[in-house]
């Protein structure tokens, strides 16, 4: 009886020692946790054994074979020598006269004719309208000749020429059929005894363990609550994934080290996780909204996105491009700029963007232009519950420098 109590609390010792291969930690502002992953995957391999068995030899042998034989004999004929004639084209050029057809006009001339006088009444008052002289240009009269020119005029005319191809012999391989007998090589199959190495499947249990630190970190968030799933392959590879729970959405951003110990029975993972919790919306605010209150001025350009708490996310793309109605459009300005490269004027929940684009030698025309934005936002670490959103937002403007 006491033998069989110390089998039952090796066996529950045991079961309690393994790991599981997967854990989730539901994080509610902890500042990290400790925890080890394992697992196992079946490995077939091979191993070589020497066996006994029969294997197969070719022997040979000598035949007599006899039977027909296709053999060749060289056979001329004489073809006599014959005239060989054929036709070929030659280009003959002559000068030939032709005409073309030449006109002139006449200048203008110039026809007058005088009006008759005539009587004008209106309420009962009568006048007389003297008459008038009225010219008209009409055009001088067209004579038409004809012009002779010099013109060259090529054909191309048949020759007959031949050629003397002497007589020569035309000889040809015919086959003809010649009975003979020879020795031919055979071969016969001969078993004999041997041994052939083979290979034998053999499988085992690969043990596969995981040690896993995380860290947690939080900006600018009330109350978070947040389900991380992480699960261990059979590669060794940790791998999460994040549920958030949180009645105020948060973005989760991972950083990951780790290395492994790749053996041929075990493999040991060692990985370090830290998680920084932020402000979905507080982070997002730049990219949130339309870009508005876009403008331009010769040395300048500006407008107003979202209001910017961390600049050192922020990036803007500008391109402008003035129209050219005559020489076609020509790119004044094409930069991707940092916070350091512009200044930023928060307002409320507003951001002025203004860039100098004198500091980069670009002054613009008193003309239409067209006005690419790209804002975006750069995060060091992976941002792991948003997978499919952009963080990115792209107008596209037509403005009037004054």
């Amino acid at each position: 009886m006491r033998k069989l109590l110390v089998m039952i609390c090796l066996s529950v010792l045991s079961v309690a020692s393994m790991a599981e291969s997967s854990k989730t930690i539901k994080y509610q502002g902890q500042n990290g946790e400790a925890f080890e992953l394992g697992t196992t995957n079946t490995i077939t391999r091979y191993k070589e054994e020497e066996r006994d068995s029969t294997c197969t030899r070719q022997i040979p042998y000598e035949v007599e074979e006899c039977g027909n034989v296709t053999r060749y004999r060289q056979e001329c004929n004489w073809r006599p020598g014959r005239r060989d004639c054929r036709t070929e084209y030659e280009t003959r050029c002559r000068t030939v006269t032709r005409y073309r057809r030449q006109c002139t006009r006449a200048p203008d001339r110039r026809t007058c004719r005088t009006t008759q006088p005539r009587q004008i009444c209106r309420n009962g008052t009568c006048r007389t309208e003297p008459g008038r002289r009225i010219c008209d240009s009409k055009p001088g009269r067209e004579t038409c000749r004809q012009v002779p020119y010099q013109d060259r005029q090529c054909t191309r005319e048949p020759r007959q020429v031949c050629n003397q191809i002497p007589g020569r012999n035309i000889c040809t391989d015919v086959p003809y059929q010649e009975y003979r007998c020879q020795m031919v090589t055979r071969y016969r199959s001969e078993d004999y005894a041997c041994r052939r190495t083979v290979r034998i499947p053999y499988t085992f249990d690969r043990k596969v363990n995981a040690d896993v630190e995380v860290s947690f970190n939080e900006e600018d968030t009330r109350n978070p609550l947040i389900d991380f799933i992480f699960s261990l392959t059979e590669g060794g590879e940790v791998k999460v994934k994040a549920l958030d729970k949180s009645s105020k959405p948060v973005l989760i951003a991972m950083k990951k080290q780790g290395q492994s110990d790749i053996q041929d029975d075990f493999t040991k993972t060692t990985v370090n996780y830290s998680f920084n919790v932020l402000d979905k919306e507080i982070e997002m605010a730049p990219i949130k909204k339309t870009i508005q209150s876009v403008g331009l001025t010769k040395s300048s350009a500006y407008f107003t996105i979202g209001k910017v708490t961390k600049k050192d996310r922020l990036k803007v793309k500008l391109v402008i491009v003035r129209d050219g109605f005559f020489s076609g459009p020509k790119t004044k300005f094409n930069k991707t700029l940092t916070a350091n490269d512009m200044t930023l004027k928060t307002s409320g929940k507003a951001t002025q963007v203004v860039i100098n684009l004198s500091k980069y030698g670009v002054e613009l025309d008193d003309k239409k232009h067209e006005v690419s934005i790209e804002v975006s936002l750069n995060f060091s670490d992976d941002i792991i519950n948003l997978k499919r959103e952009p963080f990115t937002r792209k107008q596209n403007f037509e403005i009037d420098v004054p």
